[in-house]
């Protein structure tokens, strides 16, 4: 499996960055230094360097094993416990699917998505962009959880 396909996307990645989540992560999505342009297809992925003044634009690209470590299980709600489930694979051999799951039985599901995306990594991105847009968690949460 390429690489690529185990990290969240570049835009992905942007949007963590402007809702505050600050990763130490392995990867990165990487502009190289004399690119005027910041069209996702020319970024690349790389190891995270500590090469001092190298000097890109670069944005952490988490895995989906470190998106694992901040996508809650649970979210507490006023009345209820909301899971979070998702599939070990493709869903019908197209899409990884994460969708929300109730503990009770009078809940709007309009309000909770189901979220399908080409790769788990993208999947579970986009369930923490969409929780945390939508004030389910609080970036001083994802803080402690990510230690």
């Amino acid at each position: 499996m390429k690489i690529e396909n185990q990290v969240c996307s570049v835009d992905q990645a942007k949007r963590l960055v402007e809702l505050g989540i600050r990763l130490q992560t392995f990867f990165q999505w990487e502009l190289p230094v004399n690119t005027k342009r910041s069209d996702p297809d020319v970024f690349s992925l790389s190891v995270v360097s500590s090469i001092p003044g190298k000097k890109v634009i670069s944005y952490p690209a988490p895995s989906v094993a470190e998106l694992g470590e901040l996508l809650p299980t649970v979210i507490s709600l006023e009345e209820e416990d909301l899971f979070i489930q998702g599939s070990l694979g493709k869903r019908r051999g197209e899409f990884h699917y994460i969708w929300f799951q109730s503990s009770l039985d009078n809940v709007e599901w309009e309000l909770f998505p189901a979220i399908e995306k080409d790769t788990e990594a993208e999947a579970r991105a986009e369930a923490l962009i969409w929780l945390i847009e939508n004030d389910y968690v609080k970036l001083e949460d994802l803080r402690e959880e990510a230690g």
